[in-house]
């Protein structure tokens, strides 16, 4: 990745100590290729992986950069400058809740990026876009994306269950919640249980 063109002035820009995140664009399909074509990667996705670097060209054009309902981020890590992941934040507006989904590259997993860009990102929502609550879901075996929900704050809410969009897999899940208003006291009694 360009180290130049990491984001352009005035565009919305969400940082920590070892990561920038900025709106995704349709030149990014390339970083993209490091987890797109990544059957590990993909194993737990509703998506497939990608057949080409440019499969994403197919959907990438017709995101809204500016959109206050779907943010999604590339995700750069600061050092060297390589596409981490995707993070994103979409808004269901009925029901106010703001649902989380992530991918990282292999190679990136268990580094903390996640956690450490996730909670940015939430917290950015909730200064932009007056966000106060949210969802993650993630099948039960996908025990390192359950400790990720966890380690943001989220509380099991329920059980559910997905497919991907294939219809190749489908899987048990669990429901996690985090809502600014929920008592301290509930989920840290929640995570002594």
């Amino acid at each position: 990745m360009d180290r130049n063109n990491l984001y352009n002035p005035g565009e919305e820009i969400v940082e920590t100590d070892r990561l920038i995140m900025r709106r995704l664009r349709p030149e990014d399909y390339l970083a993209m290729a490091a987890w797109d074509m990544d059957e590990r990667v993909f194993k737990y996705l509703m998506g497939s992986v990608c057949k080409a670097p440019e499969d994403p060209l197919v959907w990438l054009p017709k995101k809204d950069p500016t959109s206050k309902i779907n943010i999604l981020m590339l995700v750069i890590d600061k050092e060297d400058g390589h596409a981490v992941g995707i993070y994103a934040l979409n808004h269901d507006v009925d029901r106010d809740v703001w649902t989380l989904s992530y991918v990282n590259r292999f190679d990136d997993w268990g580094k903390g990026y996640t956690t450490e860009g996730m909670k940015a990102l939430m917290d950015h929502a909730v200064d932009a876009y007056g966000a106060h609550s949210f969802e993650g879901e993630c099948a039960k075996e996908n025990v390192g994306s359950a400790k990720v929900l966890k380690r943001l704050g989220f509380a099991y809410d329920h059980s559910s269950s997905y497919s991907k969009n294939d219809g190749s897999a489908t899987f048990e899940s669990d429901v996690y919640i985090f809502n600014l208003t929920m008592d301290i006291e509930e989920i840290k009694d929640y995570y002594e249980q």
